[in-house]
């Protein structure tokens, strides 16, 4: 799986994995594969290989494009995730089928696992299609609720992450199959505004049909989603929307926005602007 990152602590948590991976597969090539993609020019590499080197950190493969824009090259390294602070190299990720994100910090990160992966999804617009959102926004939460009653067996169209939780499925079932499911170093979640009992059915089922599962499906009714992050601390958690972003930041949680949907086109009544908010 290759992944355009720079956040420490997940770099940490993925190198972590691999580890694992190595100790039960030993002959397997199939792990994370950290690339660092930069529009930087390639005289810089002696000083980023000194930097990877202080920090132990393992990224054998850079992509230094010397000024040009690096998405053109993301198929070509077979990504299955990038992630920038640059809101527009992350959309234009988006726009040409590849799952992005861009990355907020916070002033004070939590406390997190250095032996398990902890990955948290929201659904709509980030696993599954802005489908339901949209009949939220234009014809209201009574609509939507008969609406996803009526279809509750009919899968939503998948969303622009979910051929990340695939990737990280199929590494979990290398873990299943060594008899490891309790001590797999990955778990993902689900963290969904949706109710549980009026909306929740169809997107488990959505899954179900998919071939793919979380290891915890979180239904919150409306309420906000920083508590409970606070609470799973996740290493990453990805959102369509800026207000639980801010949310998840406030409360210690690093945090990608995933730029799909319209959701992703309004906070507080106007068009978001993803530069308002700190970001790494």
């Amino acid at each position: 799986m290759t992944l355009l990152i720079f956040c420490f602590s997940y770099q940490q948590a993925l190198m972590n994995v691999n580890a694992c991976l190595r100790e039960l597969y030993p002959d397997s090539e199939e792990q994370f594969d950290i690339v660092l993609m930069t529009n930087n020019h390639a005289q810089v590499r002696v000083h980023l290989i000194n930097s990877i080197n202080y920090y132990d950190l393992t990224v054998e493969r850079f992509c230094m494009t010397g000024g040009e824009s690096p998405i053109g090259y993301l198929k070509a390294y077979m990504t299955n995730l990038y992630l920038s602070k640059d809101s527009k190299k992350v959309q234009e990720a988006i726009d040409t089928g590849i799952a992005a994100g861009t990355m907020f910090a916070c002033d004070s990160e939590n406390e997190l696992s250095d032996t398990q992966l902890c990955v948290a999804f929201d659904g709509d617009a980030v696993l599954f299609s802005d489908e339901s959102e949209i009949i939220v926004k234009e014809h209201g939460l009574d609509t939507f609720f008969r609406h996803e009653k009526e279809f509750e067996n009919k899968p939503l169209a998948q969303g622009p992450l979910k051929c990340f939780l695939e990737a990280l499925g199929k590494l979990q079932r290398k873990f299943y199959v060594k008899n490891q499911r309790i001590n797999c170093p990955i778990r993902t979640y689900l963290v969904t505004t949706r109710s549980a009992a009026s909306a929740g059915s169809r997107v488990l089922k959505t899954l179900r049909s998919w071939g793919l599962e979380v290891d915890e499906a979180l239904f919150l009714a409306g309420a906000p989603k920083g508590p409970l992050l606070q609470k799973i601390r996740p290493h990453i958690f990805f959102d369509d929307q800026m207000f639980h972003i801010e949310g998840a930041q406030e409360l210690g949680t690093i945090a990608a926005h995933v730029p799909y949907g319209i959701g992703q086109k309004y906070h507080k009544g106007k068009r978001i602007d993803t530069s308002d908010a700190k970001k790494f």
